[in-house]
């Protein structure tokens, strides 16, 4: 699937006019990830950066087990991922570079925008979301 996926993401990103250097994408909490067995914004990710020839780095860390967000309000999706995610080394890698962040649903932004907030104090230069589906009718 996330080769289907990462081919529809490419299509897309093709129309547009943008250029990036590095490729990130939102983590799961490792329990998580382990229960899953996969992140899928990992794996589109990677493929992407497959087909783009762009290198993916594996750079954020989610330290905070938060509850499924597509339960909560915007308020509390804030709330919920506030100091939620953390960075390693490689994230200096981004200072003063574009970066395209992938994540698998965007529904009110509250995880894309905690991310991308902490990017910009690491001194990334500019940040573009990628999703593949995002929800109608948030509330």
């Amino acid at each position: 699937m996330s080769n289907i996926i990462s081919k529809i993401m490419k299509e897309k990103l093709d129309t547009q006019n943008i250029n990036y250097d590095y490729i990130l994408y939102v983590p799961l909490h490792k329990k998580r990830e382990r229960k899953r067995g996969f992140n899928q914004s990992k794996l589109i990710a990677k493929k992407l950066g497959k087909i783009e020839n762009i290198k993916v780095l594996d750079s954020i860390y989610r330290n905070k087990n938060t509850t499924k967000l597509f339960k909560l309000t915007n308020e509390e999706r804030s709330r919920e991922v506030k100091n939620a995610f953390g960075f390693y080394k490689s994230i200096n890698l981004c200072k003063d570079k574009n970066v395209l962040l992938i994540d698998d649903i965007f529904t009110t932004g509250s995880t894309v925008n905690e991310i991308s907030k902490i990017l910009k104090l690491k001194g990334v230069k500019k940040i573009y979301i990628c999703t593949f589906l995002t929800r109608i009718n948030c509330y």
